[in-house]
This record gives structure tokens, C-alpha cells and sequence, in this order.
């Protein structure tokens, strides 16, 4: 008996726990050698640092793990239907942390020094990531200044006021008094201040105008040749914002759009304790995994060799992929729903397209496509209470909602028809863009959550009504409450429109009532 125990351990070790072994510390070696191939030492292409640094790391482990872990878990008896989805996410996230931190090692490591007499010679030597300058000057009167006031925090309650301030830098001070003298690069600096989004307008001038003061009073007295070493900044929203801050600046040309940043320690310093949490990230994984793999149930129908080679062959997670792509496939009970998905889907990559942004997107860029507002709604742009709901500010609100129309949609679709469907689907977008400027006075909404959240409205109060039986729709009414508790929860955590999402719900839940499953109106119908 003991010795089938230990067979048993040692199989799950085999299959379960050293394949995760290799995945995590090839994808972290792998991923970061491709990071400092191409965007590092060959400068092949440049991307926004945030996807490079945070967004690919977390995104990448999925297909990863769908097509090599996830049909070893199967081999697995599990008592929860979702334990096995638990096990996949706990895994993605085991390899996303250390991936993260290493790219930021990665980053401040290989980043070369580069020692200028002038910097006049940034231009003729290879780009790198420090520069270390002998003869400069940074012109104070030159200064471009950017603006950029938006709403976060809980409920968008709070204001955040932010002030990017770009100064030339010349090779003299002669140079910077020359006729037609431009800056050779930029030297950048950026304040930032919260205040309540709830004062009233007089009150957060004042504030505004005191926040001004403070920051000229500060920027008078600062010294800008107190730095040991510059740093150079890739390509990131606070790049683009300094950026817009230097051509502001009467002394700006487009041949010179390097932003240089101070820094004021040692550059021996300057990875800090990255590496030591990059090991101790891959240990607290490779400890928690083993334990997560040690709690595991292998079921003994699957242990078979013919089929445990089915199992762990690439052709069975490939048909379930090609299976799960067919759905979206429009087809008879299903036509508007994947239309809604390809539009939004589209009108994002146009977005991305022309702002090239792909994160998150500007609040200027979402105004420019038709974001929902309460004083440009006032102004008689009331297309866009419905223009917003096709819009969407990131990838992961993107995702996000396109998961919630997909569900909501090949459930309700057969049986609500495809154009009461669609006018449910507008009208609960309509009252959701109508809830937001009636509650924010200043926030700027976007997405289709609000809208979706009708449609799920929908099914609610027919499975309520005894419409749709409860006991043979469970796994409809456990993603309803997943989706509709989970928009809810991240509205009260901040940064979420939950005046639109309760809108919506509400527009939802009142045409359910109004309206019945086609399945349902076809019984009730007399023969003639």
C-alpha cells in the first residue's frame, strides 16, 4: 500500500509538477532574452514599456498553460468544477510576478553608461540607456509645460492634477543664447497632486491655482544640475506627456526628442534588490506548486498508457481551442452577438491605430471617438450616449467585457430573437450613458458593461420569474452573479462606472419583465 502511495506521489511530481517546473523558468529566461534581443541590444522595434514590462508577461502564460498544464490537470479528479481553473490562474500568476520583476532587472542591468563631454555627442554615439554629461546646460526659461487633470480613485472621486515640465538642454550657455538654438534633448520633471472630485467648482480652481503656486515657488528655487546621472525614457505614457510638454517650448525641433530624467544616487545602486525578488519569486512558486501538486487527486481511469498519451498529445487541446474559435461564428440564434463583438473589436484597433496607445487609452482620445460626458451631452452631442458604448479605454476593459457579451449573448440570443436582442441591448446602453452624467458631473464614461449589464438584467428576471427554471440554468445564474458581483465590487473599489453598470441593470430587469423567452411565446400560441 505504501509503496503505491509513493508511485502515486512521484507520478504527480512527473506530470503535474516538474513540467510546470520547466515552463516557469523557460518562459521567464525565455521571454526576458527575447526582450533583451530585440528591444534592447538590436533596438529592433520600440513599444510602450508598461505592455513590455507588465501587460505580456501576464497575458502570455495563458495560451502557455491552455496548451501544455491543462491537459495534465485533467488527469486530475476534482471535486469543484472551477478548482482546475483555480489551479490554471494561481499557475499564470507563478509565472507573470518573476517574469515582471525580471524584465525590470533586465531593464536597469544592461542599461550601458554612457560618458558625454557634451551633449552635443548624443546624437553621434549608439543610444543607450544612462548618460553621465561633462558639459551642459539646462535652460529654465525655455521650459514647455503639459497639463492633464483626470478623475481616479473610488467612484472617480478624486482629481488628480498632474504638471510635466520639459527644459532644454544645450551644450552652453552661449549656445542656449544663439539665434535659432535648439535643444539638443530634454530634461524632464513632473508633479503630481490629488484633490476631491466632490468640491465645488470655485473650490477646485483655488486648489488648481494654489497647486500652480506651489509648484513655481518649488521649480524656482530647484537646482537642475543636482543629479549624479541622467536616465533615459522609453517609450510609456510619461514619455508621450513630457514629450507634448517640450513642443510647447519655443527652442523644440522633431530631429531632438530624447527626454532625459535625474537621478540622484550611485549608479551601482541602481538595481536595487530586483534580483534578489526575481530568485525569491521562483522559489515561493516552485514551493507553493509543489504543495498544490502534492494536494491533487490523479484519477486512475487516465493513467492507462493509449490514454495518457491521448491526453498529454497537442491534438486534443488544439480541437478544443479550433472548438471554442468556432463559437463565435455567427449562425442561426446567434447572428447579432458576434456582430456587437467584431464592432467593438475593430473600433478598438482603430483607436489603438491612431492614438498608439494600447493599454489604456488617452481621455483625450476616448472624448475625440465619442465618450460619454455630461457638459458635451448638454452641448446637444447626444450621439454619444450610444457612441460610448462601442468604445473602450484598454485592452484588459476590452477583454473583459467582451467575455461578458459572449455569455450574455449565446444564452439570450436564441431566446430573445436577434433585433429585440440588439434593442435591448441599445436601450440599456441608452440608460446607462443616461445614469452616469446623471450622477457624475465630470467623469468621462465609456464601455459596453453598462449595456451588458441589461442583457443580463434580462435573464435575472426571468430566472426569478420562473421563465428560465433555476435548477437546469445553474451555470447561467452562477455567471450571472460572478459577472454582475464582480462589475459591482470593482465600481466600489474605484475607477469603475457603477452609476452606468446600475443603470443598465436596472433597464435590464424592467424589460425582462416586459418580455418573454421566444420559446415560451411560440407554446402560448393558439393553432389557428
Amino acid at each position: 500500500m505504501d509503496d503505491i502511495r509513493v508511485a502515486l506521489v512521484f507520478k504527480k511530481l512527473q506530470l503535474i509538477y516538474v513540467p510546470f517546473l520547466l515552463l516557469s523558468l523557460l518562459f521567464v529566461s525565455g521571454y526576458s532574452l527575447l526582450h533583451w534581443l530585440l528591444l534592447i541590444k538590436l533596438q529592433l522595434v520600440s513599444i510602450d514599456e508598461s505592455l513590455v514590462n507588465f501587460w505580456l508577461p501576464m497575458l502570455l502564460p495563458w495560451p502557455l498553460l491552455f496548451f501544455y498544464l491543462r491537459p495534465r490537470l485533467k488527469l486530475c479528479h476534482f471535486t469543484k468544477s472551477n478548482s482546475r481553473f483555480i489551479y490554471l490562474l494561481i499557475a499564470s500568476l507563478l509565472l507573470a510576478v518573476p517574469t515582471i520583476v525580471a524584465q525590470e532587472y533586465l531593464n536597469s542591468a544592461t542599461g550601458k553608461l554612457t560618458q558625454l563631454d557634451s551633449i552635443n555627442e548624443l546624437s553621434l554615439q549608439p543610444q543607450t540607456k544612462y548618460y553621465q554629461l561633462k558639459q551642459f546646460y539646462i535652460d529654465k526659461k525655455y521650459i514647455g509645460v503639459q497639463r492633464n487633470i483626470e478623475p481616479v480613485g473610488k467612484g472617480n472621486n478624486e482629481l488628480q492634477m498632474s504638471l510635466y515640465v520639459a527644459m532644454p538642454i544645450f551644450a552652453s550657455r552661449s549656445e542656449s543664447w544663439r539665434e535659432g538654438a535648439k535643444g539638443i534633448a530634454w530634461y524632464g520633471k513632473h508633479y503630481q497632486q490629488t484633490i476631491s472630485h466632490k468640491l465645488e467648482k470655485h473650490e477646485k480652481e483655488s486648489l488648481y491655482q494654489e497647486f500652480i503656486h506651489q509648484i513655481q515657488q518649488e521649480f524656482n528655487g530647484f537646482n537642475p544640475d543636482d543629479f549624479v546621472y541622467f536616465e533615459r525614457i522609453g517609450p510609456s505614457s510619461r514619455y508621450t506627456q513630457l514629450l507634448m510638454a517640450a513642443q510647447k517650448s519655443t527652442v523644440y525641433h522633431d530631429a531632438y526628442q530624447t527626454i532625459l530624467m535625474p537621478v540622484n544616487q550611485p549608479f551601482e545602486a541602481r538595481n536595487g534588490h530586483k534580483l534578489a525578488w526575481m530568485l525569491g519569486w521562483l522559489s515561493f512558486g516552485a514551493i507553493l506548486w509543489l504543495l498544490m501538486s502534492l494536494m491533487l487527486t490523479l484519477d486512475g481511469t487516465q493513467l492507462a498508457p493509449k490514454a495518457l498519451a491521448a491526453k498529454l498529445t497537442t491534438a486534443e487541446p488544439k480541437a478544443e481551442f479550433y472548438a471554442f474559435l468556432a463559437e463565435f461564428k455567427p449562425r442561426v440564434g446567434f447572428v447579432i452577438t458576434p456582430i456587437l463583438l467584431l464592432s467593438k473589436v475593430l473600433i478598438f484597433m482603430l483607436m489603438v491605430f491612431a492614438s498608439h496607445h494600447f493599454i489604456t487609452l488617452p481621455n483625450s482620445v476616448l472624448l475625440d471617438w465619442g465618450a460619454n460626458l455630461r457638459q458635451l451631452v448638454l452641448d446637444q452631442q447626444v450621439w454619444r450616449l450610444i457612441s460610448n458604448v462601442f468604445l473602450h479605454g484598454g485592452l484588459m476593459h476590452l477583454i473583459f467585457n467582451l467575455y461578458g457579451l459572449f455569455f450574455a449573448g449565446i444564452f439570450l440570443e436564441p431566446l430573445l430573437g436577434k433585433w429585440r436582442l440588439l434593442g435591448v441591448y441599445l436601450m440599456s446602453g441608452l440608460a446607462a450613458s443616461i445614469a452616469s452624467i446623471s450622477w457624475y458631473e465630470a467623469t468621462i464614461s465609456i464601455g459596453a458593461s453598462g449595456a451588458i449589464m441589461g442583457l443580463f438584467g434580462v435573464l435575472i428576471m426571468w430566472i426569478w420569474m420562473g421563465s428560465l427554471p433555476l435548477a437546469t440554468h445553474m451555470l447561467l445564474a452562477l455567471h450571472l452573479t460572478l459577472f454582475v458581483s464582480a462589475s459591482l465590487v470593482m465600481g466600489l473599489l474605484g475607477g469603475v462606472d457603477n452609476a452606468a453598470h446600475l443603470g443598465g441593470l436596472g433597464s435590464g430587469l424592467l424589460l425582462g419583465c416586459v418580455l418573454r423567452p421566444i420559446a415560451l411565446n411560440q407554446m402560448n400560441k393558439k393553432p389557428r
